[in-house]
């Protein structure tokens, strides 16, 4: 199975078509080889280290708290 996170562009490099995103707190790079139209604080789904799609706002949004949810229950697992 594979799965693509969402992460907010933090700074792009034009000259390497690359970016900076940030994933809550820990930053990457990744290639937007696969993307047009990014600039900075949007929000990609990245998959192998690859900008794989631009969110919208409202897709960013539910994406997020869809993580924040699965985050939580597998820290309840973890717990138990």
């Amino acid at each position: 199975m594979c799965i693509a996170a969402p992460a907010q562009i933090i700074e792009i490099d034009e000259e390497e078509n690359s970016a900076v995103v940030d994933f809550g707190g820990v930053r990457q790079k990744v290639k937007l080889d696969l993307v047009e139209d990014v600039t900075e604080g949007r929000y990609v789904l990245v998959h192998s280290g690859y900008a794989i799609e631009v969110l919208s706002d409202q897709a960013a949004r539910e994406s997020l708290e869809a993580w924040d949810e699965l985050l939580k229950v597998l820290e309840e697992e973890n717990l138990d």
